[in-house]
C-alpha cells in the first residue's frame, strides 16, 4: 500500500539516521532533558546527528508530524510570560516585606515537657539539650522531633512559617508569581511500530543502497537538489563525477518502494523532475516492478528504470548499469 506520508521525511538525512537509530533500537524512548541554559536536548541523539544534535527538537517534531513517531508528553517546565525564556530561577521571600533575605530553621518539640522551640535553642555544642527542662537529648524522633520549618526575615524582622514563592527570570530579570509562569511542553519520542514495515522498507532502501554505492567507491549525496528551470527538484540520491573531458557529472536516481506494483504516475512525476532539472544521467529504481501501464510510459517518456524484485537485486542491476560499471572500473 502507497505511503500517505511525505516521502521527504525518508529522504532526510537527519530523519533517516534517528530511524535507522530506532530500528536498531525498537524499544528506545527518545527522552528530553532540559538544561538551565535554556535548551532542550535529546542526549541519546547526540552521537547519531553529531553536528546537528542541536536541531534534534525541530527535527523530531517535524517526525513526530509526519507519523513516523509517536509523540507523547514527557514534562511541563515553567517559563517567563514575558520572554518565554525557560531560564528561571523560583525565589523564596519573606511574607511580609517579600525580601529574598531570610533564614530558615526547624521547629522542634522536647515531647516530655512539650517545649517548642527553634533547632538552635535546643543545640548546645555538639549535643541538643532542651531549654525548659534542661533535659539532654539523644533519640531523635523518640525523645524530640522537628514539627516544621520557621523562618526570619533579616530585613523587617517578621517571624512566619511559609514562605511566598517567587520566579525569577535570569536572562531579564523579570520577576513573577507562579501563577503566571508559562507551562512549556516537552515531549518524548518512539517509532510508530504500527508502521514499523513501511518506515523498515523506505529507511532501509536508502540506508542500504546509499552504503553499497558507497562501498563502491563513489560519490553519493542523499537526497539532492537540482535548480529546475521552474523550481527546485529533488531527487532521493546523487552520484557526482568527473565526464570524460573533465566536466561535473551529476547522475540522479529516485527509489520507489512499495507493496504493490509502481504506477504510472510515479513515472511520469520523476519524467517531469528530470525535463525540469537536466541531470546528466536518471534512472528511476521500482521495487517491485511497474505495472504495464507504467512500462509503458516509460518507454514513450524515455525515462531509464531499473526494476526489481528486491533491494538486493536492484543493488545488482543498478552495479551492472554502464555508467556505474564506468565508474566503478
Amino acid at each position: 500500500m502507497q505511503s500517505e506520508r511525505p516521502k521527504e521525511i525518508y529522504a532526510d538525512p537527519e530523519a533517516r539516521r534517528i530511524l535507522q537509530f530506532l530500528l536498531r533500537n525498537i524499544t528506545v524512548v527518545i527522552s528530553p532533558q532540559a538544561l538551565p541554559t535554556d535548551e532542550v536536548t535529546y542526549p541519546q541523539l547526540q552521537s547519531v546527528l553529531g553536528e546537528h544534535a542541536t536541531e534534534a527538537d525541530a527535527i523530531l517534531t517535524h517526525m513526530a508530524a509526519a507519523g513516523v513517531l509517536v509523540e507523547t508528553l514527557a514534562d511541563k517546565v515553567p517559563a517567563c510570560p514575558e520572554c518565554n525564556s525557560k531560564q528561571i530561577s523560583t525565589r523564596y521571600l519573606c511574607s511580609q516585606c517579600y525580601a529574598v533575605d531570610i533564614n530558615r530553621s526547624f521547629l522542634f518539640e522536647h515531647l516530655k515537657c512539650g517545649k517548642v522551640a527553634s533547632d538552635d535553642t535546643f543545640r548546645k555544642g555538639s549535643e541538643y539539650i532542651c531549654p525548659k527542662c534542661q533535659t539532654v537529648l539523644h533519640n531523635f524522633g523518640v525523645e524530640f522531633r522537628a514539627i516544621g520549618a520557621w523562618y526570619k526575615c533579616n530585613r523587617c524582622n517578621n517571624s512566619f512559617n511559609a514562605t511566598i514563592q517567587s520566579h525569577f527570570c535570569r536572562p531579564k530579570h523579570h520577576q513573577f508569581t507562579p501563577d503566571r509562569a508559562r507551562l512549556i511542553p516537552i515531549y518524548e519520542y518512539k517509532i510508530n511500530t504500527r508502521i514499523l514495515n513501511e518506515i523498515r522498507n523506505q529507511v532501509l532502501v536508502y540506508g542500504d543502497l546509499i552504503s553499497f554505492l558507497e562501498d563502491c567507491g563513489l560519490n553519493v549525496i542523499a537526497p539532492h537538489t537540482l535548480t529546475g528551470k521552474s523550481e527546485s527538484r529533488t531527487f532521493d540520491l546523487a552520484i557526482s563525477s568527473k565526464g570524460r573531458w573533465g566536466a561535473q557529472r551529476t547522475i540522479v536516481m529516485d527509489i520507489i518502494n512499495l507493496d504493490s506494483a509502481i504506477g504510472a504516475d510515479y513515472v511520469r512525476e520523476f519524467a517531469t523532475k528530470v525535463r525540469d532539472s537536466r541531470p546528466s544521467v536518471s534512472y528511476l529504481v521500482a521495487i517491485p516492478r511497474l505495472t504495464d501501464e507504467a512500462r509503458e510510459a516509460s518507454r514513450n517518456l524515455k525515462m531509464t528504470v531499473v526494476e526489481a524484485a528486491s533491494m538486493k537485486e536492484a543493488m545488482s542491476s543498478i552495479r551492472d548499469l554502464p555508467v556505474i560499471k564506468e565508474l566503478i572500473t
